[in-house]
């Protein structure tokens, strides 16, 4: 129970309830004041004992709210049918008015009871005189507590937004300085130079190409979702000027499911495994690199595969789990689908695998 309280209180709600209730419960103690001890038909004749029991009233709803509190987050973490816990509610409002019911036969000896009555007679009395204003009561912090979750649900995603936003503008920025770094320029340029005379077609190809990457890196804004189709577009006009720069050397394969064609994944992620691929993939001793492309829906996942025969990984890798282009993703993944997905990058048969698992909404198709 300890452990319970530990891991689902929350201070500053509690705090909260406690300033709500304080000021709730002065209001009820001057009407109490007023109509039981100071009115036209007084009917207690002890102060103190009407102080007692608005301190140890004041302290019994305090704690079982804090721990109907504690008790809603722990509902709402485990993502508890809405129906189960209205219900649960409902049971506790009542529990809380019947808890609040025994504290006055305890302490006080007043003529609105009939003092004949027996103590459970008097607290069900008690009970039902004031179960309306109780529940009502119960009603309202409640109120306040899921007003404070859901208040900082909206906080939280505020804050998944501008962590999205400023990943998109490192993307940009990173996409930019690999694509349109002096080198890439160089090698496209010199490429399309030598290619005017001789294979005019071919060059034109190129320029079209590289005008169209041009135009949608710089494109790339708040939109952080692009259909797989569209990004298979882009890839087309990457691969495409990679091809004239390796000749020979570099091919890709792919195998994509026409189904996987309209869901929506990040913008420019097959990009950034394909260019990881890339970068790693060519050495000494591997010049000629063979990437496989395969996109897949299985169940409610979609899967995408990018395996390259380049040289493996070591058994400590560095770039796999801590480069730049890997981490950039890995955020980006984590801020669009939480626990929703899973990234892997691990040696195959073939040479090297990325596979990034992305769990569907149920209503996609």
């Amino acid at each position: 129970m300890v452990t319970f309280f530990k891991k689902y209180a929350e201070p500053s709600l509690l705090k909260y309830l406690v300033l709500f209730y304080t000021f709730i419960a002065g209001i009820d103690f001057c009407r109490s004041f007023y109509f039981l001890y100071q009115g036209p038909r007084k009917v207690v004749d002890s102060l103190s004992g009407l102080v007692i029991v608005g301190v140890i009233d004041w302290a019994v709803v305090l704690l079982f709210m804090g721990f109907v509190a504690t008790l809603t987050k722990f509902l709402l973490t485990k993502k508890i049918a809405w129906r189960t816990i209205i219900s649960l509610h409902v049971v506790l409002s009542i529990i809380q008015s019947y808890l609040v019911g025994f504290i006055s036969p305890l302490i006080l000896d007043y003529d609105l009871i009939n003092r004949n009555y027996n103590f459970f007679e008097k607290v069900t009395h008690t009970f039902f005189f004031n179960v309306t204003t109780n529940i009502l009561l119960y009603c309202s912090m409640l109120l306040i507590v899921y007003s404070y979750f859901y208040l900082r649900q909206i906080r939280n995603q505020e804050m998944e937004k501008k962590v999205l936003e400023n990943n998109l503008i490192k993307l940009k920025l990173k996409t930019l300085e690999n694509q349109l770094n002096p080198h890439f320029l160089f090698n496209t340029l010199n490429s399309i130079s030598s290619l005017v005379k001789r294979e005019p077609d071919t060059a034109q190809d190129m320029i079209a190409d590289v005008s169209y990457l041009l135009r949608k890196f710089l494109e790339i804004d708040n939109e952080n979702l692009i259909s797989v189709q569209e990004e298979l577009e882009i890839l087309e006009h990457y691969v495409n000027i990679l091809k004239q720069r390796f000749q020979e050397d570099f091919k890709i394969v792919q195998h994509v499911k026409e189904s996987t064609h309209h869901i929506k994944i990040p913008r420019l992620l097959i990009q950034s495994i394909i260019e990881n691929s890339i970068k790693h993939g060519f050495s000494q001793q591997n010049r000629k690199l063979l990437i496989d492309l395969t996109i897949k829906k299985e169940g409610d996942q979609l899967i995408i595969s990018v395996e390259n025969n380049g040289k493996k990984l070591p058994e400590h890798p560095v770039y796999s789990n801590s480069g730049i282009g890997i981490i950039n993703m890995k955020e980006r993944l984590q801020a669009l689908y939480q626990d929703k997905y899973k990234f892997d990058i691990t040696n195959s048969s073939l040479g090297v695998k990325t596979e990034i698992f992305i769990q569907l909404p149920p209503s996609l198709p």
